[in-house]
């Protein structure tokens, strides 16, 4: 039942192994997106399983789609988006830094961030059984996953929490910026300051386990590699204050521009989502 569809990118999305062995279950559509996500919408209701492999960035040609054909009828599609985030050498078209803030607001619509490879497995399988009831966004970086023991891999749409503290402050963070999240915390550990850490996960709907415990700190602070405006940072922030107004929360992300080509990671730094950035956004924060 499971099919692969691609636009035009088999190879930079992974499907040239599947694609050998199951020649017959790739459709490669060309550079047409709309047409992949309504192909996949047919073949949904058809009774097949398919999984939209895309960069991030050119999902946004398929919006009508996403949200009309497959969502509202809460079809069960899985997305893989590649190159979400800062992409770094593919230049100012090609960072996939709205994927998160967009499709969090589709109704029904599960959002799934891993930190590693070995979480990307497991979120690979759980979307396939969460996609009985309607479609599921897998984002993850360009670049080489980290790989992590089995105590830092989570399952299904629950977050993960790595490390605990005494309450001053709870850092919680997105996919990729887990990594220098922990960098953080262990600096922030060394000067004295004791942070919780929670690997989100899930991004949409945000796990209410996440925001309860998050609640019970002084300070939290959120950090994602997508767009600021309207991001995930911004649902962890009202979540909280629902519940619990007196906390303060700051948010890391994307700022509204045009980001020129860099390397990822100097990119990275100058909108202080690295290990660096995160303690000074702690700090500032606790003072």
């Amino acid at each position: 039942r499971v099919v692969a569809i691609t636009a035009a990118m088999p190879g930079p999305t992974g499907l040239l192994d599947f694609q050998t062995q199951f020649p017959d279950r790739v459709f490669d559509v060309g550079i047409a997106e709309q047409h992949a996500v309504t192909a996949a919408a047919g073949m949904a209701m058809g009774g097949l399983r398919p999984v939209v492999a895309l960069y991030s960035t050119f999902l946004s040609r398929a919006w009508d789609q996403v949200v009309y054909d497959v969502a509202l009828h809460r079809l069960p599609v899985v997305f893989c988006l590649d190159r979400a985030g800062i992409t770094g050498d593919d230049g100012p078209s090609h960072h996939g830094v709205y994927d998160m803030a967009l499709l969090s607001k589709v109704p029904g619509m599960r959002v799934l961030a891993p930190s590693s490879v070995e979480d990307l497995t497991v979120m690979m399988h759980d979307a396939m059984i969460l996609a009985n009831d309607g479609p599921v966004v897998i984002r993850y970086p360009k670049g080489t996953a980290r790989s992590v023991d089995a105590s830092r891999v989570g399952t299904g749409t629950s977050s993960l929490t790595l490390a605990t503290s005494d309450g001053r402050i709870a850092i919680l963070a997105i996919g990729k910026m887990v990594a220098a999240a922990e960098q953080a915390v262990a600096t922030l550990q060394a000067a004295g300051i004791s942070a919780t850490l929670i690997d989100v996960r899930c991004c949409a709907p945000l796990d209410p386990a996440m925001i309860s415990l998050a609640a019970t700190h002084g300070a939290v602070l959120t950090v994602e590699d997508g767009i600021l405006d309207g991001g995930i940072g911004v649902s962890i922030a009202t979540a909280i204050h629902e519940s619990t107004p007196t906390v303060a929360v700051k948010s890391l992300g994307i700022p509204t521009q045009f980001i020129p080509h860099s390397k990822p990671d100097v990119i990275l730094a100058r909108f202080g989502l690295d290990a660096a950035g995160i303690v000074a956004a702690a700090t500032a924060l606790l003072n």
